[in-house]
């Protein structure tokens, strides 16, 4: 697949392939530097914020790479696409969810570390929140896809990212929940927090998905990774 894409003739479907995902991970190798430098002095829930620009990298490693075939369960699972190799997960959507999400939170995180700021609590919760959704999601995923391929020989309830989602966003998700005890939350708090995750959602996946997807898009997935071998 890489050798097909010619870079001086098609930019956006060579970035596209992988090599997002490379800056993506030199982001989160920034960022464990820096959260480490900083251990003693940083809050839990700037570190928390912080991380997020670690484990999504991450995260987008076991979906896209090893064993890869998250658009495949996506895009098949949830709007039971005829086409799960592109559409409405593309490429190009991938790209632009995960690696603006990651630079989000990065600078997200910085800013309040160099504007000396406390963190508020909104932004905490809506790391939670997002912590919350990617295990509630991995594990329906997972669920929907034992119960779709188990006759050709699937016996875990593994959906990719589950991994990661489980021990990453979830143990995270977790440690940041027992941090809430620090503020004293308000009602205004809980709304706050609720449409900044709206709003996370809505511009890094809604409208990334909405305004690229199409089914005769370039930005083709070359295989379904770890659902290939359910697939002969």
């Amino acid at each position: 697949m890489e050798n097909l894409i010619d870079k001086k003739k098609d930019y956006w479907s060579w970035w596209c392939y992988r090599y997002w995902i490379h800056l993506s991970l030199c982001i989160a190798a920034v960022m464990t530097v820096i959260i480490l430098f900083y251990w003693n002095e940083w809050s839990t829930q700037l570190k928390g914020l912080a991380a997020i620009a670690v484990i999504l990298p991450i995260h987008v490693v076991e979906e896209w790479v090893f064993p890869g075939g998250f658009h495949y369960q996506y895009n098949l699972f949830t709007y039971n696409s005829k086409l799960p190799d592109r559409y409405p997960m593309s490429r190009l959507t991938d790209c632009i969810t995960n690696l603006s999400g990651t630079i989000l939170f990065a600078l997200l995180a910085l800013w309040y570390a160099w504007s000396d700021y406390q963190v508020p609590a909104a932004p905490v919760m809506m790391t939670i929140g997002l912590c919350i959704l990617e295990v509630v999601i991995h594990s329906i995923f997972g669920v929907m896809a034992w119960l779709r391929f188990r006759s050709v020989g699937k016996t875990t309830i593994y959906g990719v990212g589950s991994v990661t989602a489980y021990f990453c966003f979830g143990v995270l998700g977790v440690i940041l929940s027992y941090s809430l005890a620090e503020y004293t939350l308000t009602a205004s708090d809980w709304l706050y927090g609720a449409l900044c995750l709206i709003a996370l959602l809505f511009f890094c996946i809604i409208l990334p998905q909405e305004s690229t997807k199409s089914r005769d898009t370039k930005f083709i997935f070359p295989s379904a990774g770890y659902y290939e071998r359910f697939l002969k």
